[in-house]
């Protein structure tokens, strides 16, 4: 009697260390296996991301070199159709998508702004604004600017050259005029247009700005390129980018060329001589 307790003794023991070891290897196997499938989760994510954002570029890639006059039209008549979307479905049957829409930038009453680096150039389209009608070029900070208006008079093409210092420049030896507050802005300059008024070309000096083209009462800026809004999907992500295609512009050396600041003068690449 005393040998059969004890056998049964163990073999319970033994039973219950069985069991607490099969729910301690299947607590680490469920353990091993969420942490893997969520490694996995997390792996088809990324690659889910990377080939949204991919398929986005891919499709401003293969409008970017489409003519504006095409894009244009597309615009106007709402026939994009196929060239703004496309859809790939991969060997696991994934889709790999992107769509983009297409809109004018500017032609609008609310001021239009550049995003400058120091010495890079900006152009402002002035193809169709009212002469006569003044337009203000406002910024942020301590930059420095000067813009160049270009317009036809008579059938010559002239300009007029602003450099105007910020309100709080530190560069006042510079004998750059100074800038005023208007708009909410504490720096502006106007510029009042002549003629046939064509552009405006901006630059920044010392440190990086944001222009804004603020246009008079009444008055639009005209289109200044075409805004690219493209959307990529694939599997559950989706990525967004958005690309400005301007109009063709003179590069920023074009700002250094000589010029005849009166109809009398020598031609000069100095401002104010």
């Amino acid at each position: 009697m005393k040998v059969s307790s004890i056998l049964k003794n163990n073999s319970g023991q033994t039973l219950v260390i069985m069991v607490f070891l099969m729910i301690v290897s299947t607590t680490i196997g469920i353990t091993i296996s969420n942490r893997f499938m969520s490694a996995l989760k997390g792996l088809v994510r990324t690659d889910d991301s990377v080939k949204a954002l991919k398929a986005a570029e891919a499709i401003i890639e293969r409008l970017l070199i489409v003519p504006n006059e095409t894009l244009e039209g597309y615009i106007m008549f709402g026939n994009c159709g196929s060239a703004c979307a496309y859809s790939i479905t991969e060997p696991n049957g994934n889709i790999v998508s992107a769509t983009v829409s297409l809109e004018y930038s500017g032609n609008s009453t609310d001021p239009f702004s550049l995003n400058l680096e120091p010495g890079e150039a900006g152009q402002i389209n002035l193809l169709g604004y009212a002469s006569g009608s003044p337009l203000d070029i406002c910024w942020y900070g301590a930059s420095s600017a000067h813009a160049a208006y270009i317009y036809e008079e008579a059938g010559v093409t002239k300009i007029n050259s602003f450099a105007v210092n910020s309100v709080s420049s530190p560069h006042s030896e510079n004998g750059f005029d100074t800038a005023a507050a208007n708009h909410g802005f504490p720096n502006c300059f106007t510029i009042t247009t002549s003629a046939t008024p064509k552009y405006v070309r901006i630059k920044p000096y010392y440190e990086q700005a944001v222009f804004y083209a603020v246009p008079a009462i009444g008055q639009t800026i005209p289109r200044q390129g075409i805004i690219l809004d493209a959307r990529g999907y694939s599997g559950e992500s989706a990525k967004h980018i958005i690309v400005l295609k301007t109009d063709p512009m003179a590069p920023a050396f074009f700002d250094y060329a000589l010029l005849q600041t009166t109809g009398t003068s020598n031609l000069t690449n100095s401002y104010g001589q």
